[in-house]
């Protein structure tokens, strides 16, 4: 049996993480209530770039492109997810007293 190619296996890893990544933002869209429903809301760590040598292997190649597809529809659905929370936001603001500090009110007890 042959060693798998150490740079394949390390492209398998790196696929891995960012699978990962879409899988998570796929279930924070589905979910209505977000991070505040499940314990699926915890943040990830900040993802850094791994130092890969040599290209993408041609046996991740499949898997790649497929990623980066899945990608693409997240991020759609990512930034249509803002413009929404962002016209939400407006309307809540356009309405009178929203978000504004209460005055003082003060109850003259002697007078």
């Amino acid at each position: 049996m042959q060693a798998p190619d150490s740079s394949l296996v390390a492209w398998m890893a790196v696929l891995d993480v960012l699978e990962a990544a879409v899988e998570a933002a796929e279930r924070a869209l589905n979910d209505p209530l977000g991070p505040l429903a499940s314990a699926h809301g915890v943040a990830a760590a900040r993802w850094s770039a791994p130092s890969l040598s040599g290209p993408l292997p041609a046996a991740a190649s499949r898997r790649a492109v497929a990623l980066a597809a899945a990608q693409e529809r997240v991020s759609e659905r990512l930034e249509a997810a803002r413009r929404d929370v962002i016209r939400q936001l407006s309307a809540v603001k356009s309405v009178p007293g929203v978000g504004e500090r209460p005055g003082a009110v003060y109850l003259d007890l002697n007078g």
